[in-house]
């Protein structure tokens, strides 16, 4: 009787230490005890899991403590202010794939080194005036620490008055404060052009030797303004004539004296048995017409499009061969010119088989139950609650079948008592085929299309004892 022990885990690094945004690396050995060889996932557990990967994360472990695998986990913390800040606890689990009740976790930690960083700007809040002018200064720490910023204003000849507030703020991680600045003059100005006040705003990070200043200048307008006058009368007259010259481009287009302009036809695409078309949309057409050619012009079909934003079309049901295409727009019963003709080249190619829906519902919850026949054999199995990897089982399926495959299919896990549900009984995705009638078909089987599979195990039926998974 075949013996089932936990897997033995060895870490070589329990500390490893990351930069926000860059890279650590550790390796996880997995080792077995048992007397057959044992199929195992490997996964990331706690915060870390969102941003490591494991390679890889199916591994086949020979029996004996002697007979490691060894497993690279890296580590890719965001960049700040995203990233977290010191010690990140993180378990590394290792799940057998024949007995979900047989597993190992080793446990680590990832220290995140903090990151300090202030981004300061000054911007006028608002237009200038005669007597007052208000400024913005935003602070944006774009690092992973909170920051104690002082903050100072002055000008050095002395003629203006500051309102700053706050004159100490912190900036939490990824946060921005904006201190509201006002500036005045000491003494105001009846007449007489703009005069630019310059003035410094200093900024300085308290737990640090960081800081730096921002350059601000404030034009002091004098209260009354005749020029405004002149300048509003100016604009009024450039407004106008703008005016009338528009109205007067958009006249010189007349419709209905001719025929739309020509449309760009941007891609051909040949698919199989069928051709679709992309053109640019033209605002004058009410819709388009699509027209088949020979390679010497001749036409042999046309098709109408009658819709004004439609800009692509499929044409079906087309021959092995070479087929040219035109589009021109259509301004109610006016047909413009036709755009330059494309051609393509269509072959005959074989469809590829459909792939079969991965099951939605199980037994325990209403679906259909099934059970595996004879021996059969495991492709690959994805966990259901992996939303990224919603469409694998269908693409490992389609190349499987492209590889010469035949009788596979995907079942839902939560629908057989035979096949393992996943971590968490939440379920897997199994893509297989059975009906096998000895151990030997099921392992040839895995020989042949493990290359495509990338991982591969047969299994005995239902009511026998666990097989040594293939290696």
């Amino acid at each position: 009787m075949d013996v089932v022990t936990d897997p033995v885990l060895e870490l070589a690094a329990r500390v490893v230490a990351v930069d926000p945004g860059g890279e650590a690396r550790t390796r996880v050995t997995v080792h077995h005890t048992g007397d057959v060889v044992a199929q195992y996932r490997v996964e990331v557990l706690g915060e870390a899991a969102r941003w490591s990967t494991v390679t890889p994360h199916l591994v086949s472990v020979l029996p004996g403590e002697e007979q490691g695998v060894t497993v690279d986990v890296v580590f890719r913390p965001p960049p700040p202010p995203a990233s977290p800040v010191g010690d990140v606890p993180f378990g590394i689990r290792c799940v057998s794939l024949e007995h979900r009740d047989v597993a190992a976790v080793v446990e680590g930690d990832l220290v995140v080194s903090p990151v300090q960083g202030l981004d300061a700007r000054l911007r006028p809040d608002g237009p200038g005036g005669a007597r007052a002018g208000r400024f913005r200064v935003e602070l944006q720490n774009v690092g992973t620490t909170p920051l104690d910023v002082d903050l100072q204003v002055a000008d050095a000849a002395g003629l203006l008055r500051f309102a700053l507030a706050p004159r100490r703020a912190t900036v939490p991680a990824g946060g921005t404060v904006v201190a509201l600045l006002a500036v005045a003059s000491r003494a105001p100005r009846l007449l007489g052009p703009p005069v630019p006040h310059p003035f410094v705003v200093t900024y300085a990070e308290a737990a640090s030797v960081h800081g730096g200043e921002l350059t601000g200048t404030w034009e002091q307008r004098a209260v009354l303004r005749t020029w405004w006058l002149v300048a509003g009368a100016l604009l009024v007259v450039a407004l106008v004539a703008g005016w009338l010259w528009l109205r007067g481009q958009g006249g010189a287009v007349d419709l209905g004296a001719g025929s739309p302009p020509p449309v760009v036809l941007t891609a051909v695409e040949p698919g199989q048995r069928q051709v679709r078309l992309v053109w640019e949309r033209s605002a004058y057409a009410t819709g388009y017409v699509v027209r088949e050619r020979t390679e010497s012009g001749e036409g042999t079909g046309v098709q109408s499009v009658d819709a004004q934003d439609q800009t692509s079309f499929t044409w079906p049901e087309r021959e092995p061969g070479t087929h040219c295409y035109d589009v021109a727009a259509v301004a109610d019963d006016v047909s413009g010119p036709a755009s330059a003709q494309q051609c393509v080249e269509v072959a005959e190619v074989a469809a590829t088989p459909a792939a079969t829906p991965a099951p939605t519902a199980t037994s325990a919850s209403g679906g259909p139950a099934w059970e595996p026949t004879g021996w059969y054999v495991v492709y690959n199995a994805f966990p259901l609650a992996d939303t990224a990897a919603a469409t694998a089982p269908q693409q490992l399926l389609a190349q499987l079948q492209s590889a010469g495959a035949t009788g596979v299919r995907m079942e839902d896990s939560r629908g057989s008592v035979a096949v393992a549900d996943g971590p968490g009984d939440t379920g897997l995705v199994v893509v297989l085929k059975d009906g096998f009638a000895s151990e030997a078909d099921a392992r040839a089987e895995c020989d042949a299309f493990r290359a495509v599979a990338g991982f591969c195990i047969a299994r005995p039926p239902a009511a026998a004892p666990a097989p040594a998974a293939t290696p």
